[in-house]
């Protein structure tokens, strides 16, 4: 069966982190003719969507608060939208703009509340977006990210909360961590946290479920990489020798006839 150019881009830039989507971007329009130029970027658009970026330092660029009618995103806390510079990662063509919603009670409370959130709890990159919907429900999507690409690792935290008029708050928390440096190792966590019920909606009630929902991710996160560490890593050393000396491999392949054939190039 032919896989199609389209596909081919398509599932590198899906699988790719997030936070290396500029390099992708570079090694691909390197590869391609002038022509793929558009297929490239329609994928690259599509998993900003899918995935969420983090814009100018405090915007949120994702399929949550996309304008339906334009290429633009919503900034709902400051009522404008924006198109992203994907080469720069900042927000561009900004205007004003009346969302066309109605905002529930408490949002410039949840506002605040979540700025402190990420202050106390978030200590690289943090950013967040509050999406008003109908029956003043919404949707709240906060990324964290360290992006250390001269030490050659890139960790990305995203968490979705949608909280309905009736008190129930669902989520979901997603972590991508990428090291590459002589090697690529990614740890990919993507779990669903605790359906919560609130008696009073507020903006305190919905950040102390964020907060207890989010600590309770790390601890399983954690307790994941513990076991994966201790367990299954431990055991696979076991598989392989194990030996104090250290092997010159430049001359101890040149003992065997297929190395002595490969180092004398015959």
């Amino acid at each position: 069966m032919s896989v199609t150019l389209n596909e081919i881009v398509s599932s590198l830039v899906e699988t790719a982190p997030t936070g290396e989507i500029n390099e992708v971007k570079a090694d691909l329009l390197a590869l391609a003719s002038d022509e793929n130029r558009a297929t490239i970027n329609d994928a690259l658009d599509s998993q900003i969507d899918q995935n969420g970026l983090i814009v100018s330092g405090e915007l949120i660029a994702s399929k949550l608060n996309k304008d339906p009618s334009s290429s633009k995103y919503w900034d709902y806390i400051e009522k404008r939208k924006f198109n992203v510079d994907l080469d720069s990662k900042k927000a561009i063509d900004i205007e004003s703009a009346e969302p066309g919603v109605e905002y529930p009670s408490y949002f410039d409370k949840l506002v605040e509340l979540l700025k402190q959130y990420g202050e106390d709890h978030y200590p690289s990159e943090y950013a967040f977006s509050v999406i008003p919907e109908l029956a003043s429900s919404v949707k709240i999507v906060i990324i964290g990210q360290k992006l250390n690409k001269n030490n050659f690792y890139t960790g990305i935290w995203k968490s979705v909360y949608s909280v309905d008029s009736e008190g129930t708050i669902e989520g979901s928390v997603k972590l991508d961590i990428h090291y590459y440096e002589e090697g690529n190792v990614r740890l990919e966590f993507d779990e669903a946290t605790p359906t919560s019920l609130i008696k009073e909606v507020s903006a305190s009630a919905i950040v102390n479920v964020i907060n207890k929902a989010e600590n309770e991710a790390t601890m399983k996160i954690l307790g994941d990489f513990t076991l994966l560490n201790q367990k299954y890593f431990k055991n696979l050393r076991r598989l392989l020798p194990v030996t104090k000396l250290k092997i010159n491999w430049g001359k101890a392949i040149g003992a065997y006839r297929l190395g002595s054939d490969v180092v004398n190039k015959k």
